[in-house]
């Protein structure tokens, strides 16, 4: 694993949703009483970093494409992981806003780990 990639990947995805998360609480909706910027930040960035360290455990358990299998499995792991927002109930005004804002948040770990690893030489 490409150390360098994995926190670069994961500075992205921090700083893409953090950007996001700012501009949706100026634009549209502050959420920030229920989830503060810092949150996001930090969600963002940790999430990231263990995608890379999972798939490394796949490439050693996996020795038929475990590129393939990690995207089956967390693609539908985060399918899965919007349902909890969706269900979530927030008491705020515009709890309607909630979930439209929430849900891209949590595919961006995966587009950034997909798009940084390409870069990876030790595939």
């Amino acid at each position: 694993m490409n150390v360098k990639l994995a926190l670069t990947s994961a500075l992205c995805a921090s700083l893409i949703g953090t950007l996001y998360t700012y501009f949706y609480y100026q634009l549209l909706f502050d959420f920030s009483t229920v989830l503060p910027i810092w949150k996001v930040a930090f969600g963002l960035l940790s999430f990231t970093l263990i995608l890379f360290y999972v798939h490394l455990a796949f490439r050693k358990v996996m020795k038929q494409n475990p590129t393939f299998w990690f995207g089956l499995t967390f693609s539908i792991v985060t399918f899965v992981s919007i349902l909890y927002p969706i269900m979530e109930r927030v008491y705020v005004d515009a709890t309607e806003f909630y979930p439209g804002f929430v849900i891209p948040l949590h595919f961006l770990p995966l587009l950034m780990f997909f798009t940084f690893h390409q870069l990876d030489t030790q595939k």
